[in-house]
């Protein structure tokens, strides 16, 4: 009897070991992997496996309103494809981020977006190719008066108190057809973010908060 007893808890742990080595987690993400839209299609935001706090419909929303609204751009374009990935930095970041790209044969865009508060981190835009780097179009100077008129929106959306900042601008000799303009806290050095602005079509070409101090 002993012995019948205990094949058949033998069998029923067997069976409750292989249902929870069975068991899939799609939310688990892997780090340092780019994710497709295929593999997020099913992520929810309340799911209990999930860390992450923006759900990918929500990214794709802040990353549009960022490019189209306050950037001013067109993402319209018969030709234009969508790109969504989800990634971590690395293991000690704090939080996954959404990486939403847009690219056709006029525009090339993105947001990263950090999963657990929304927070941009990094924009970049790079858009008609021939129009500003083929017509022979001169550099505009970009005087700090300029620079501020047109970051005004961008930084508005944003949230950011301009008083708050310092403005340093610059040029780089590997990349001269964009103006560099570095942000600084008075109160906190720490505190920075780069925008950097197209000389010859004077829009934004890339944010990025707290960047390396070597890319300044």
């Amino acid at each position: 009897m002993k012995s019948k007893v205990t094949i058949v808890a033998l069998a029923l742990l067997s069976i409750i070991l292989l249902s929870i080595f069975n068991v899939k987690y799609p939310y688990s993400y892997k780090e340092n992997v780019l994710y497709s839209q295929n593999d997020v299609k099913g992520y929810h935001e309340k799911e209990a496996e999930s860390d992450n706090l923006v759900n990918r419909n929500e990214a794709i929303k802040i990353a549009k309103y960022y490019i189209e609204d306050v950037l001013g751009n067109d993402l319209d374009a018969p030709d234009i494809k969508m790109y969504v990935n989800l990634y971590k930095n690395d293991s000690s970041a704090e939080s996954y981020y959404w990486n939403i790209s847009w690219s056709s044969s006029t525009i090339s865009c993105g947001v990263e977006i950090k999963t657990i508060n929304g927070q941009i981190n990094n924009i970049y835009v790079n858009k008609d190719f021939n129009q500003y780097t083929n017509n022979g179009t001169k550099y505009h100077k970009l005087t700090k008066n300029e620079v501020l008129d047109i970051v005004d929106e961008f930084i508005v959306a944003l949230g950011i108190d301009l008083d708050s900042y310092d403005l340093t601008m610059y040029d780089m000799n590997e990349n001269k057809q964009d103006k560099f303009c570095t942000f600084t806290n008075k109160k906190n050095k720490d505190d920075k973010f780069l925008i950097s602005i197209s000389k010859r079509g004077r829009f934004i070409t890339r944010y990025s908060t707290n960047p390396l101090k070597e890319n300044l």
